[in-house]
């Protein structure tokens, strides 16, 4: 039986991990819009390469409950660089047809997977700088920092192929977690995902020790059409990692989707029996520190 959301909600990607299917007063629903937002070209994509990767949200559970997605790092001609899920991309982009032609979003048609809702731009707003992008329920968030370079050991005599390509072992502590990374010379792109940058070659593999979050190399290539890293505008607000990682920690569904008029009629499990929307979700930020 398909399990159809009946709302108008591009929301609720974070409260569909948790719920399976919510029934929610369309009425209220419809008078609660995202600010208009437009995408802007900030480059033209060089190099794409695809990982997948593997992170967990609730680290009490073990054996760890795995949630996929297919991220993208594209690498700009001028510098900019732009690390997304293209799993989550693609869950809007389909949600967002649905809502358009009416009626229900059925989750079944949906691809799986998407759990990563951040993206991180390097050398944009302007060189130098990080741009992180992440959402809270119906709530945007960005922090600008400036662009670091972990701390790297390279691991002598370590060799490992990865997509055709000798990689050597690097690794650091960084941003409260120790990372193991593989890097290939043969392809001289100081990038990686997130900020795992700065090192003599493209990192197509990373993990950290407890493998919460990974990232394996699962394709690359390079763009000889006009093809844009782009970005989407729209009303942010302004906040710095710590802090945000606060705002998660402390974040209430109920009392969110409450506070904007918005009434759940009902909560349905996968297995169709009721349920019950969390007053606190699990998080596990990639940033720890």
């Amino acid at each position: 039986m398909k399990k159809v959301v009946t709302t108008l909600m591009l929301v609720s990607f974070t409260l569909m991990a948790n719920a399976q299917g919510m029934i929610i007063d369309k009425t209220q629903a419809r008078n609660t819009k995202k600010a208009k937002s437009d995408t802007l070209t900030i480059d033209q994509v060089a190099y794409r390469i695809t990982y997948n990767s593997k992170s967990v949200t609730d680290t009490t559970k073990t054996p760890y409950r795995y949630k996929d997605d297919e991220m993208r790092l594209e690498i700009g001609k001028n510098g900019v660089s732009r690390f997304y899920s293209y799993t989550r991309f693609l869950r809007k982009q389909m949600t967002a047809e649905m809502i358009k032609k009416g009626g229900g979003i059925d989750l079944t048609s949906i691809p799986k997977g998407g759990a990563i809702s951040w993206e991180l731009y390097k050398n944009y707003p302007v060189q130098g700088k990080t741009l992180y992008l992440d959402v809270i329920s119906l709530d945007s968030y960005q922090c600008e920092e400036t662009v670091e370079t972990p701390d790297w050991q390279l691991v002598p005599d370590s060799t490992k192929e990865i997509l055709g390509y000798q990689c050597q072992m690097a690794t650091t502590r960084f941003k409260g977690r120790q990372w193991t990374v593989w890097y290939t010379e043969d392809i001289p792109l100081d990038e990686g995902p997130w900020k795992l940058r700065g090192l003599p070659g493209l990192v197509l593999s990373a993990y950290d020790a407890k493998r919460q979050y990974v990232f394996e190399g699962a394709g690359l290539e390079q763009v000889s059409t006009d093809q844009p890293v782009v970005i989407v505008e729209e009303k942010r607000e302004k906040i710095s990692q710590k802090n945000f990682r606060k705002v998660l920690s402390r974040y209430d569904p109920m009392a969110a989707l409450s506070s904007r008029g918005i009434k759940i009629i009902s909560v349905k499990e996968a297995d169709g029996s009721e349920g019950k929307l969390p007053t606190k979700l699990p998080s596990n930020s990639i940033e720890l520190e």
